[in-house]
């Protein structure tokens, strides 16, 4: 059962899926870093956010059955399905395992990020 709790969440993960499927041509130039690449970063962040909202959603419905390993799982689900889709679509786009990595790492960052607030504060 999907609640309006869900609601930004799944907008978050729509704008995902838009930002990792659209052309790379249609997306400004990103500066490169040698330390840490600019996408690797990307990658992390926007999942670190998705999972955050999962389980804020979770949190705040009445039905609370999404939890931290449902989280996980449909973060790196979700990231290795984009992956495959990028491969397939071919728009100008490559599946890379780096990306589910870091996509992987966000979603585990995105938990614990979680998992401090509402321990510091009560949703």
């Amino acid at each position: 059962m999907l609640t309006k709790s869900y609601l930004p969440a799944l907008a978050w993960g729509f704008v995902i899926l838009i930002l990792t499927l659209v052309p790379p041509q249609a997306l400004p130039k990103v500066p490169q870093w040698n330390l840490l690449s600019f996408d690797s970063l990307a990658h992390a962040f926007v999942f670190m956010v998705w999972s955050f909202l999962l389980l804020f959603g979770s949190a705040r419905a009445s039905f609370r059955r999404f939890n931290t390993w449902g989280t996980f799982l449909a973060a790196v689900s979700y990231g290795a399905i984009i992956e495959l889709l990028q491969g397939l679509m071919r728009l100008g786009r490559h599946p890379d395992w780096k990306d589910i990595v870091c996509n992987t790492v966000g979603a585990v960052l995105g938990i614990v990020l979680f998992y401090t607030v509402s321990n510091a504060r009560k949703f």
